[in-house]
């Protein structure tokens, strides 16, 4: 069929919709400047077919329908037109420029990263990865390394596509409020149950009428434990809240999620420390292992931790508080004299600093490693806080509930730092710090979903940062002015 038509003159090039600017300017350009050298036949006949399955498939990682303007390009291509077929080769290189690009977490300029979303994709030249796969007839496996390959990403790629069929069928049944009574049914216990079974196997062969029993109860557990919440087995306020979040504001979820993982190192480094914000958790990879979780506080609304990448290189036993200016001004001072002296704070140079002690905000440890937000990780005498769900509560930095114990796992290659030398240096109350021989890479991010226990976990956007990288994907935004961070 030809696409001309004596009605519409304009040049072939001006007839479809313009392509999404933010994301192809520059996969344009290096198509353009690519295309003198490229054979003509490089993106023609089976490349083409496979080019297109693999641009029509993008919505399936998150990316926005028509994107890569897959339909638009099939049309240029199977037109009669010369200048048509043309123009479909030079759009196509433009849209795998685009979409390489895009898998690797460039679709937002890292220039208009917020300030507090340190952590930031490395650059890629998809231009010329795409002409040397070309050159070398391996176009399909070179698609096919575009996503990333981690567990994690191909777990959440794999429920994003599940949790899109759920909302086109029409989503799951609103739960009302009820006490889950053993032997209890009706309407309200067929309901649940039938919520619990879209995300739980486990009661997929449930009959819907059946009563209240212990399957039931545990089933409600499971998706109570993965919603970070209490295991009660009971239906309170919170878990009613979880489970009633529609599929499509879970899929929202794990679309941001894919997309942060799309800006993490392509092979993470095998021993680190992983501290997700939103979860308040932290886990530790030795060997690509998990060998330590716990439990963490990250901070408040107005006081978000930063997402980050860097390495722990010190660590300070008995570490004293140099309390920020605005704290100090604002919730400390004001407090009066006496509780100064009972929390041990004096003043040293014109700055508020609290002393090592019992009550120091800063409890016995201090993990140190380079940022520009001023932030790390340490212990806490706070311990209630992880008695928490809810457990954005610091000031930004990250405290640990078992932060002496991590201390002696990472001072366990250190030459003469015993278990025992650190519980010594403790007792003793004199502030030392210990350079690190090895640094122990650590991230800082922030994932609402996330893969665990062979389902996808979810926690609240405490921060709005979903919803704001949601709009910023789907409409890339210009450069931020420069802006002060209040620490």
């Amino acid at each position: 069929m030809n696409l001309h038509s004596p009605v519409d003159r304009r040049p072939p090039g001006a007839r479809f919709r313009p392509f999404h600017r933010a994301g192809l300017a520059l996969a344009i350009t290096a198509a353009l400047a690519l295309g003198a050298c490229q054979k003509p036949d490089d993106l023609s006949g089976p490349n083409a077919k496979v080019a297109l399955e693999a641009l029509k498939a993008a919505p399936a990682h998150g990316f926005a329908a028509e994107r890569f303007h897959a339909d638009r390009i099939e049309r240029l291509l199977g037109s009669d037109s010369g200048r048509d077929k043309a123009e479909g080769a030079r759009e196509l290189r433009a849209a795998l420029i685009d979409y390489a690009r895009a898998q690797h977490g460039l679709t937002i300029p890292k220039r208009a990263f917020p300030q507090d979303w340190g952590l930031k994709p490395a650059d890629y030249d998809a231009a010329t990865s795409l002409a040397q796969a070309l050159q070398e007839g391996s176009l399909k496996a070179w698609l096919a390394e575009q996503p990333p390959a981690t567990e994690d990403y191909q777990a959440l790629q794999k429920a994003y596509v599940a949790y899109l069929k759920i909302q086109a069928g029409g989503g799951w049944p609103t739960v009302p409020p009820m006490p889950l009574t053993l032997g209890a049914q009706g309407p309200q216990v067929a309901a649940l149950r039938q919520r619990l079974a879209f995300e739980d196997p486990l009661l997929a062969n449930a009959a819907p009428e059946a009563p209240v029993d212990a399957a039931l109860v545990a089933a409600v557990q499971r998706s109570q434990a993965a919603q970070g919440l209490r295991p009660t087995g009971q239906l309170d306020q919170a878990t009613l809240e979880q489970l009633n979040v529609p599929a499509q504001g879970r899929a929202a979820q794990i679309r941001a999620s894919l997309e942060r993982l799309r800006w993490l190192p392509r092979r993470p480094a095998p021993t680190r420390i992983e501290v997700n914000i939103p979860a308040a958790e932290m886990d530790y990879y030795v060997d690509g292992n998990l060998v330590t979780h716990m439990l963490a506080a990250s901070g408040r609304p107005g006081d978000e931790t930063p997402m980050l990448a860097s390495a722990v290189d010190g660590i300070v036993l008995n570490p004293p508080w140099n309390v920020p200016e605005e704290i100090a001004q604002e919730e400390i001072l004001p407090k009066g004299e006496a509780y100064l002296q009972a929390k041990g704070f004096v003043e040293k140079d014109g700055r508020l600093v609290q002393l090592p002690g019992p009550e120091a905000a800063l409890g016995f440890v201090k993990f140190e490693f380079d940022n520009p937000y001023a932030v790390y990780l340490h212990d806490t005498p706070a311990k209630a806080a992880f008695a928490s769900t809810q457990r954005a509560v610091s000031h930004g930095c990250v405290r640990l509930a078992q932060a002496v114990d991590f201390a002696k796992i990472l001072l366990a290659n250190e030459p003469g730092w015993s278990p025992q030398r650190v519980d010594e240096t403790l007792a003793s109350g004199e502030t030392t710090h210990i350079q690190l021989s090895h640094k122990t890479p650590v991230r800082l991010i922030y994932l609402t979903a996330f893969p665990q226990g062979g389902r996808i976990a979810f926690r609240p956007d405490v921060y709005g940062w979903d919803a704001e990288l949601l709009r910023m994907l789907d409409h890339p935004p210009p450069a931020p002015k420069p802006g002060k961070r209040i620490t």
